[in-house]
This record gives C-alpha cells, structure tokens and sequence, in this order.
C-alpha cells in the first residue's frame, strides 16, 4: 500500500479544513431544522417562530381577592408540526416555570394578592420551535370597592325588606301598572330603616307578563337628598319571570363572574309590603333577587376612578328597538327611533347630545371595509373590548339565552370608559333554559333582529372565534357541568324553600294570578339540572367537531 502526501501549501490545507467543518456544521442543522435529532440534541433550545400560534385563556382572570384562576391552551396551532410542551408563567415573575404539558396546556393558580399579574404561555413544537402569548389576571382588593357587596349581597341566607306605604299610593300603582307610578314610601332593609325613599315597578315583559307578583325598584334619595343604603342608591328586585326555580338570574350572574366580566352581584331576599293607613297585616309578596344596578359606583369599583363620567348606554329592545350595532351613517337622527327614543338609549351625561362615540363603534365594527382580519381586529381593538364580549358570548350560547344581544339587541349595557377610550361590554337581566341544541356558531333565530354585525365578526374571524370556543370549553370543565352546579342548585333551593310557602305563600305560585303551579317549584331545580346535562353534551360535541371537523364528519 502507497501512502499519498497532500502536497498542497499549508495554508491551503487549514482553509479547506475550516470549510469542511462548517459545511458538516450546516448540514447538521439542516438536519435539526428537518425534525432529525442527532443523539443528546433533544430537547431544543425554543426560538420565537411565527410558524407557531400559542393561545393563552383563562376565566375567573377578573375579580376580587383571594381569586383562583383557570387557564387554557385551548387554540394553540403549529403550522405542519405539533405541539409538545405548555409551559405557563402563572405569578407574572417572567420565568416559564409551570410545565402543563400532561394535562394538555390547562392550569390553574391562587392569587391572594391584589395586583395586575401579566401571565403567559409558551408552546413548542415538535421541531424545536415556539411562540408566546400572553393574558392578563386583574385582582382587586375587597376593601378597594366603596360598597361592602358581601354584606349587603350576601348569598349565604335569605334576608328580608319591608315596605310601607299609603293606600292611594298602592292604587295607584296597580291602576296603570306600566306607568310606574314611584310611592313616596318607608322601607326597613335588613333591619335598617329608611325614610322617605321611592318605591315603584319595573321592567318590561317581566312587569306585563308576571300576575300579582311584580318586579320593583327602590330609590333611596327619590325625596331625601344623598339617602343611601350601604352606600348603594337603587336596589333592585327581580321577580324571575319565566322560571319557577327562581334560580337562574343568580346563577347567570356568577357564571359571567366565572367569565371573567364585570358582573352585578346578587342575593335572594324576601318582601313584604304594608298598607299603612289600614288595620291589616304586612302582605307576603315573596322571594325576589336583589341585583346590583349598573351606575356610577359600580363603573368606578370595576373600572377605577378615572372611569367616572363616561357614557353609558342600556339596552332595552321593548323601549328603543334593539341595540344592534348596526352602521346607518355618521349622525345619531340617522339610527333607529322607538317611543321616541333612540335606540342607543344614554343612561347618564342625557343632557348632552353627543352620541359620536357610538357611532364611531358602529362604524368600525360595520361601516368599514377591512384589507385583512388583522386590519379589522387592530381597528376594533382601539375603540372596543372585544374580548369582554367573547367571554360574554360564551356565556350567553352556553345557557341558549335568547334575549340577548344575537337574537333581540336586548338586556347589556355598553359603557364608554374615558381613561382608555375604550367600550366595555356589561350583561344584563339574565335568563337560560332555551333549546339545548341550539347552535354555537349562528343565530338560531334572527327574526326579532335581522342583523348582528358583532356577532357575525365574532364568529367569521378566526382568532375571535378561537377565543370564542376556548371560552366555552374552560366553562364547561369549570362551571356549567353537574359536578359544580349540582351543588349549587341544590343548595339555593334548600335555602329558599321555606320562603315559598311562608305566611300566604310567594304570588308567582300562590294566590289570585300565580305564574306558576305551586308544586312547580318542588322538582324546577331538577330541570335546571337536566338541562346542564344536555345542554353540556351538546356543547361539548360542537366544540369537538370545531376542533377536528375532519374527525366529526360521516364516513364514506
């Protein structure tokens, strides 16, 4: 065997050397970057990919201390690969230190401190590559609200209000119920007495459509200037109208709480009410839900100070038409008109006739003509909490409510904060129980409202409707499921039962004009049940079949 030299100069050699290496260099991350992993090289070092689209969701993400949270990953993609690890920083320190990847990317987290936490979830996939995104936990103080909710709406018994007034003031009432004639009249709230407040009735179909048992408002400075009760101006008591469990307005207001939303905060309370110039006894009217009413405090203790004095609009179909967010032109006299009234119905600043913040929205939302789904969520995103609405829609399909912004323009409020210069949504008057199979992602039944531009935007872009889904899908495995309502149910039921038939016995069962049997109420909560069971399943077969339509859909 003949040996060769390498007769080429020194320097020749060393530089083809160095070229080797770094050809053998290139080649192997080649080999790396085509998902080939040389022995030792696993696990990656992530690197921010585009490629990669991490979702990070969470509910319960809004509310008061101590506040325990619950997160998903649900709508995490990775173009072509996928996903193998969900790593969370839940304490907002900036370190990725809660790897969720065997439970799939959910976690959940106490926080006991008030704070703004910035919370966020790393994905990466199975060629080395990552992305990450990020959701916001706002925990408040209890003792930074000016209203003490937790005494005042404390849901743990049920508590009673009695109303004095004159006989004529009683008659006139009842003469033209939809009148709403205010009493000038006396009230003891859970044993406090105050004087001179105004009491009348309330509502819209739920005042037409309820018998002898009608919904009612008290103003505590109608006549006495600066009168409150525990702070509050308006207490606010529901006859449950269209549901003989008496349960579903309470528990609709805690599952928007769940959502993560600004929501009213309720309790059960029993109401007599004394003709005070007669010889008889108090009359039993029954068991009402004390909501807490959208106003100034409310918009301050979920919004800070700095909120104050935005504009704030209500809903209300049967009074101004449906609210629809439709674009009908730059000027306010072009919107619709009902009674005499616009359909954006101003519930403060009445005195001031601009109403160009509403329009703006309308105009964004449905006047504009967008080069790119990125382009429309930039602009919406600068003048509306969208995301607000999402958790909202979530909550609304979920309990198939109908009477809701989808299908009649009705029963939220829109509220203009001045600190940001954003729109934020607020639920309200809240119901559930319609047909458990009811669709996710159209109207069932648009008739009473032809359009719903933010409906329709919320369910045709593909980040919005991601978000949607992950909303219902935490909801379903955290609230709406029989093991946490089952509890709840039963318990409200025990509490109030012995209220219903008390003295005379609660006017939606008892009495001349009862909406409802008296034994309906026994087994209502058990409907309320098996609607959480089929509704749920349908729920959770939708969601299934959006996340994998290929395996959802028939056989050849």
């Amino acid at each position: 065997m003949t040996l060769r030299r390498d007769l080429r100069p020194a320097k020749l050699r060393r530089t083809l050397e160095r070229a080797s290496i770094a050809l053998f260099l290139l080649a192997g991350i080649g080999i790396l970057s085509a998902g080939i992993f040389l022995p030792g090289s696993w696990p990656p070092s992530p690197q921010e990919s585009p490629l990669v689209s991490p979702q990070a969701n969470a509910i319960y993400n809004n509310g008061w201390a101590p506040l325990k949270v619950y997160f998903s990953a649900y709508g995490s993609r990775s173009e072509n690969a996928s996903i193998v690890r969900y790593e969370w920083d839940l304490d907002g320190n900036g370190a990725t230190d809660y790897d969720a990847t065997a439970l799939g990317g959910y976690a959940e987290y106490l926080y006991s401190k008030p704070g703004e936490y910035a919370v966020s979830l790393r994905v990466t996939d199975e060629l080395g590559r990552s992305a990450t995104d990020r959701v916001t936990v706002r925990v408040r103080h209890p003792a930074s609200s000016s209203v003490d909710y937790w005494t005042v709406f404390d849901d743990s018994r049920v508590r009673r209000i009695d109303i004095s007034l004159s006989g004529a003031d009683w008659d006139a009432m009842w003469a033209d119920p939809e009148s709403k004639y205010q009493a000038r009249a006396d009230a003891i709230v859970f044993g406090e007495e105050l004087k001179d407040i105004g009491f009348r009735m309330r509502g819209q179909f739920s005042l037409r459509n309820s018998g002898a048992k009608k919904p009612w408002k008290i103003d505590t400075d109608a006549y006495v200037d600066g009168q409150e009760f525990r702070n509050l101006r308006q207490l606010m008591l529901l006859n449950n109208i269209g549901d003989p469990s008496l349960l579903m307005e309470k528990l609709s207001y805690e599952m928007m709480y769940a959502a993560g939303l600004p929501s009213s905060h309720a309790a059960f309370v029993e109401l007599w009410i004394d003709r005070d110039d007669d010889e008889e006894p108090p009359v039993y009217q029954g068991v009402y839900t004390l909501v807490e009413r959208v106003d100034n405090k409310y918009i301050s203790n979920r919004f800070g100070a700095a909120s104050e004095g935005g504009n704030l609009y209500k809903a209300s179909h049967a009074q101004r038409g449906p609210m629809d967010l439709v674009y009908y032109g730059e000027t306010i006299g072009e919107y619709p008109v009902q009674n005499g009234q616009y359909s954006y119905g101003k519930m403060n600043n009445e005195e001031e006739a601009d109403y160009g913040d509403i329009v703006t929205l309308c105009r964004v939302l449905d006047g504009t003509v967008y080069a790119s789904d990125e382009e429309f969520m930039r602009a919406l995103e600068a003048v509306f909490d969208m995301d607000s609405f999402l958790r909202y829609l979530a909550v609304i399909t979920i309990l198939s409510n109908w009477d809701s912004y989808p299908f009649t323009g009705n029963n939220y409020y829109l509220f203009h904060d001045p600190a940001t210069g954003i729109f934020e949504w607020i639920p309200w008057d809240l119901t559930w129980g319609g047909n458990p199979q009811n669709p996710l992602f159209e109207r069932a039944n648009p008739e009473l409202m032809p359009r719903a531009p933010l409906f329709d935007k919320a369910v045709q872009t593909e980040r919005y409707r991601s978000k949607y889904a992950a909303y219902m899908d935490l909801l379903l495995r955290h609230w709406f499921n029989g093991a946490n309502l089952t509890s709840l149910v039963q318990k409200y039921h025990r509490m109030i039962a012995p209220f219903i038939t008390q003295s005379t016995g609660d006017l939606a069962f008892y009495g001349d004009s009862p909406m409802y049997p008296p034994d309906s109420f026994d087994h209502s909560w058990e409907a309320l049940l098996d609607f959480v069971t089929e509704r749920g399943t349908f729920v959770r077969l939708a969601l299934q079949q959006e996340e994998n339509p290929a395996a959802s859909a028939p056989q050849e």
